[in-house]
């Protein structure tokens, strides 16, 4: 049976949104938790990735039309690399590792947040 609750996406999307890889990794959750803080602080809607990487096509040309700003933690780029595949031509981008972090070697610290989310925050 179809949980009703489940039937539809919750996330809604505004012009400008932000994604994040949200990976495993401690570069992975500090940009998950980037991208939370740019929305709870109303500088961008977040969204969910996953809805690009499943191929959901409605969503998917929905956020053709919005200014996206895509978080990744490292060099291996997942989320560029899932926009990419899905034929986003026109977004911005910040990768973690340019600022100097490494993963496997950062820990998730209020400043450690603090630093990612002035760059992110100022971007447009």
């Amino acid at each position: 049976m179809e949980n009703p609750e489940n039937s539809s996406c919750l996330c809604g999307t505004s012009e400008y949104m932000v994604l994040a890889c949200s990976g495993s990794c401690d570069l992975g959750r500090i940009t998950d938790l980037v991208a939370r803080r740019l929305r709870d602080n109303g500088v961008r809607k977040m969204n969910c990735l996953a809805v690009v990487g499943a191929g959901i096509e409605k969503s998917i040309e929905n956020f053709k039309t919005k200014n996206i700003l895509m978080l990744d933690g490292c060099p291996i780029d997942c989320g560029k690399q899932i926009l990419d595949k899905a034929g986003f031509a026109n977004y911005k981008y910040m990768r973690v590792t340019d600022l100097g972090l490494k993963k496997g070697q950062t820990p998730v610290t209020e400043d450690v947040v603090n630093l990612v989310y002035e760059k992110a925050e100022i971007i447009y």
